[in-house]
């Protein structure tokens, strides 16, 4: 019988322990599906393989089953780890839910799974932090040069949509870097986005002019 494990890798905040679970919990409740066993390791990136739990989690997977994260650094905060744990997830067909980025594979070793295992290669997680610490000062200075202009009330606003947007937006930046590097058109970059089951900052399906302004707004370039 197929079974649905969740992986939470939490600091020693309850808050934060609470906040996955009921993320992970609103999640499954959507899919119509129940968590079988909640495997909880306290966060530490220093902590070997087996103290957290990961060399356990992978020996009780078995064909079929389905593993959730809220989102893929509670997994590992290692690029070479995510790697290693997503080849055998593959091996032994077992399917991968990672929330917050949207992602959901099919446990077999397709063409979307290859493109992910990639893409996840290729990325850090201090890049993601410098990305994030740059969008953060980029809109402290149109904050600040925006000051005296304009009705306070429209131009908050418009800066939140906008601040959300690029918030929205980061999250996908390595997934669509790495179909970009893989050489993929912009029209099979939404095909294997909807395959992904990944939906747009509206809850749709993407399209291609979705794809052109998440790309316009991430300064992501690819062949049409």
């Amino acid at each position: 019988m197929n079974r649905v494990v969740s992986y939470l890798r939490v600091s020693t905040d309850k808050q934060d322990l609470e906040s996955q679970q009921l993320e992970i919990e609103t999640y499954t409740k959507k899919l119509g599906i129940k968590v079988d066993e909640w495997i909880e390791v306290e966060m530490s990136s220093r902590k070997s393989f087996d103290k957290r739990k990961i060399d356990n989690l992978l020996s009780k997977l078995k064909k079929g089953d389905v593993l959730i994260v809220s989102e893929l650094s509670r997994l590992s905060r290692s690029i070479r780890e995510i790697h290693n744990i997503l080849h055998v997830l593959v091996e032994k067909k077992v399917r991968l839910h990672i929330i917050k980025q949207g992602i959901a594979t099919n446990g077999e070793q397709d063409m979307t799974t290859k493109i992910l295992v990639t893409v996840l290669s290729m990325v850090s997680e201090m890049e993601r932090e410098l990305i994030s610490q740059r969008t953060k000062n980029g809109l402290a200075l149109v904050k600040q040069k925006g000051k005296k202009l304009g009705n306070p009330n429209i131009r908050t606003h418009v800066e939140r949509i906008k601040e959300e947007s690029e918030k929205w937006a980061e999250r996908y930046r390595s997934l669509i870097a790495g179909f970009v590097n893989s050489n993929l058109t912009q029209r099979q970059i939404v095909e294997e986005l909807n395959k992904l089951n990944i939906r747009t900052r509206r809850d749709s399906e993407w399209k291609l002019v979705t794809l052109q302004r998440v790309m316009k707004r991430l300064g992501v370039k690819t062949k049409g």
